[in-house]
């Protein structure tokens, strides 16, 4: 029970440390409503792989992207290990085709971010992502706590731009969540407005959800899902940058 405590208290410390009291307080009253409802807003971006952003980091980082088709070795446990995902969902992204790309800063692992060729990925409640032939989406991107705030999300960013280009790629998508100036930080330093944004409010009971957005309609870059439901973490930059 302390244990599990000490964790919220990090988490609590942590994310009033990065996003300021007033994300914060929105993320906290969002936990308190999870029983009744829970919601997502999301800014959408998209990076043309002709002009990628240059990478801000003030460590020096060795960036490494291991896919499928490459001997892997240790960094599925490495990934497990520092995001919390279980070992078999680390291995299904690689069995899915997608690729991984892993800092290390001073030879310790120090974050990781995901490439997906998938089209039809979720999003969350339902909603999928729209991918063409000639894009991927980069998701779940996450920092250790003690190498945050030294801009290795930008050079995990870069590597993964890189990989998607030789293999013959013109854009890459990324949805990065309202309330996380952070890794908001990345896309304002390259002068990238987002294409659009998606805000989602899921009702538990009665099992509905609610869809907005800005800038541009649903149907360009999202579809509702007919199958059924299933909980999930959500194909995003990430709520833990």
């Amino acid at each position: 029970m302390n244990n599990q405590f000490s964790k919220r208290w990090q988490s609590a410390r942590e994310a009033l440390r990065w996003r300021g009291l007033l994300f914060s307080s929105l993320l906290a009253t969002r936990e308190m409503l999870r029983p009744v409802m829970y919601w997502h807003a999301w800014h959408i971006f998209q990076t043309d792989l002709e002009r990628m952003p240059t990478p801000y980091a003030k460590e020096k980082v060795d960036v490494k992207v291991f896919c499928n088709k490459e001997n892997r070795g240790s960094v599925e446990a490495q990934i497990s290990l520092m995001g919390g995902i279980p070992s078999a969902e680390v291995n299904s992204r690689f069995d899915r085709g997608d690729a991984a790309a892993v800092a290390y800063v001073q030879s310790e692992p120090a974050g990781f971010m995901w490439l997906t060729f998938t089209d039809g990925a979720e999003l969350a409640f339902g909603v999928t992502w729209i991918v063409h032939a000639d894009e991927a989406l980069r998701y779940g991107s996450f920092v250790v706590h003690k190498w945050r705030g030294l801009g290795i999300h930008s050079a995990m960013n870069r590597a993964l731009n890189e990989y998607a280009r030789d293999r013959g790629l013109a854009r890459t998508l990324a949805s990065i969540s309202a309330v996380n100036p952070q890794s908001l930080n990345l896309a304002k330093r390259a002068r990238n407005p987002p294409l659009m944004t998606i805000i989602l409010v899921h009702i538990r009971g009665v099992n509905w959800t609610y869809i907005k957005t800005i800038d541009a309609p649903f149907s360009s870059r999202f579809a509702r899902s007919a199958t059924k439901l299933i909980p999930r973490k959500p194909y995003s930059i990430s709520d833990e940058m």
